[in-house]
This record gives structure tokens, C-alpha cells and sequence, in this order.
């Protein structure tokens, strides 16, 4: 996950955009944004992050923790780690907060994960470690500026997921609302909210089945999946291609989920 922050100014704002843009391409992240492992209570574990650095000059970055979540309203929150009820940061430790990387070269960056040995805990846990660039436009790293000066920096981090499923334990739970049909660049979409209320992560994808209101099928519509947290939710959206304007019924099911099944009655106009 690439994520960007932003440091407002007004002093040679154009400047210290292109400047740090061509910085950032020195350090790139080779490992997956996603470290995923099953593991049990009272379980240790091990795991390895790659950055390379493509430039000319020694590069740095910067490591941090935080917390992340994310809503059907487009929203995400990098909160203070270990305040989420499934957050695992404080399992976490770094082997370092600094990342020094040689030209054209590699360097490692470990973490443990210590599961607490508390018998109670199932489902899936996670939190996120930051990786950020320190560019000469970077706070950490940039001379003072002149009085009644500012910079305007562009910062890209990123965002790795460190994910602990306890076993296979953990009730698995979907609840779809704001069923509605809205118009998109030409297209007439239909949208639903889908929120994980269970206790381990899901990558439902849905497909709405699509009845006229005398029973007989329409058609059969699919949007590709998502990954949902326990408490997160997402907005699905399908196209509804060249279905006529009219009054249908609809099922919405949420596929991928293992086991379980889960889906929604719906009633929809199309105008």
C-alpha cells in the first residue's frame, strides 16, 4: 500500500515537489505489502522486509507502527498503534527504526511477532508498519528555512500489513446496507456497503442475481473482491450493462467466504 502525506508551504513549492518526487524513486520496497501468517497462542514468529535502494547516493528511511482501518465511505485511519481492539502492533518489534541503504544495493529489515499466550484470543489480528523515505526535503533531514518561509514537501510511504490469524479460530460475519443504483461515468452501477462483523478477516466477492417482478431471471452481475477486517467495510459496485429501466428483485451473495454463506434481498428501480 503506497500512502501520501503531505507538509504544506508557500516558499518554492514547485520546486521541492519535483525535487522530492525524483528522490522517492531511489527506495522501493521488494517484499509483498501483505505479511500474512496463521500461528497459535504463546507462538513466535519471524519475518523479513527487502528495500532496495536504485539511486546513485546512500538512501534512508524511516520505520514506524500504526494502527489501520478503513470504511465503505472511502475513509482510512493509520490511528496510534495498539489502540484497535485487533490490533497486534505491540507484538510487534522492529529490529531497527532507521534503514541506511547503500547505492544500487539491498538491506533487510526484521520483525518478530510475539503472540501473547492468552488462550481467549481468535480470529485475525493486524496493524501496519510504515516505511518512509528521508529525502533532503524531509523534516528529519532539511536546513532551517529563512523567517517568513515554508516548504512544501511530498512524502510516499509504504504501508506493509502485518496480519496474525489465530489458527482458523474466529466467527465469520457480513451485513450488507445502502443498497442503491447510482450513474457513473455512463454507467448505471449498483452499489451495496458490506461490513466484516465477525472476528477474522474475509475477501467476499459479491454477484447480484437480478429477478423482474414476475420472477424470471434478468441477469447475473459480479464485482471483484475485497479484503475486510473484522469491524471494516467496503463499497461493492457491479454494472448493470444494458438492463432495461424497471422494477427488480434482487439477490445479492457474497462469495469466497469459506464455508459460510452470506447474501442480501434487495428491491431495485432502474431509471
Amino acid at each position: 500500500m503506497f500512502i501520501g502525506k503531505k507538509q504544506l508551504s508557500f516558499a518554492g513549492a514547485l520546486m521541492a515537489l519535483l525535487f522530492t518526487s525524483a528522490i522517492h524513486a531511489g527506495v522501493k520496497l521488494e517484499s509483498e505489502l501483505t505479511q500474512e501468517k496463521l500461528a497459535q497462542p504463546g507462538e513466535h514468529y519471524r519475518g523479513t522486509l527487502v528495500l532496495r535502494n536504485t539511486g546513485a547516493t546512500m538512501a534512508e528511511a524511516k520505520v514506524y507502527q500504526t494502527d489501520y482501518s478503513f470504511a465503505s465511505d472511502g475513509s482510512n485511519a493509520y490511528g496510534a498503534p495498539g489502540r484497535l481492539p485487533r490490533s497486534n502492533a505491540k507484538w510487534i518489534s522492529l529490529s531497527r527504526e532507521l534503514v541506511q541503504i547503500p547505492p544500487s544495493g539491498t538491506e533487510r529489515l526484521d520483525f518478530e511477532v510475539k503472540v501473547p499466550a492468552d488462550k481467549g484470543l481468535s480470529g485475525t489480528y493486524w496493524s501496519m508498519v510504515m516505511i518512509e523515505p528521508i529525502t533532503e526535503a524531509s523534516a528529519e533531514a532539511a536546513e532551517p528555512l529563512p523567517e517568513r518561509t515554508t516548504r512544501l514537501t511530498q512524502v510516499v510511504r509504504y504501508g506493509v500489513q502485518i496480519v496474525t490469524h489465530l489458527g482458523k479460530t474466529g466467527e465469520a460475519g457480513l451485513v450488507f446496507t445502502n443498497p442503491q443504483i447510482v450513474k457513473e461515468n455512463g454507467q448505471r452501477l449498483f452499489t451495496i456497503d458490506v461490513e466484516n462483523t465477525g472476528q477474522r478477516w474475509l475477501s467476499p466477492g459479491l454477484s447480484l442475481e437480478l429477478y423482474n417482478q414476475s420472477g424470471a431471471p434478468v441477469g447475473k452481475f459480479e464485482g471483484p473482491a475485497k479484503r475486510l477486517y473484522p469491524a471494516t467495510s467496503a463499497r461493492f459496485q457491479m454494472d448493470l450493462g444494458e438492463v432495461p429501466d424497471g422494477k427488480y428483485l434482487g439477490l445479492v451473495v457474497a462469495d469466497g467466504t469459506g464455508d459460510n454463506l452470506f447474501g442480501a434481498n434487495v428491491e431495485l428501480e432502474i431509471e
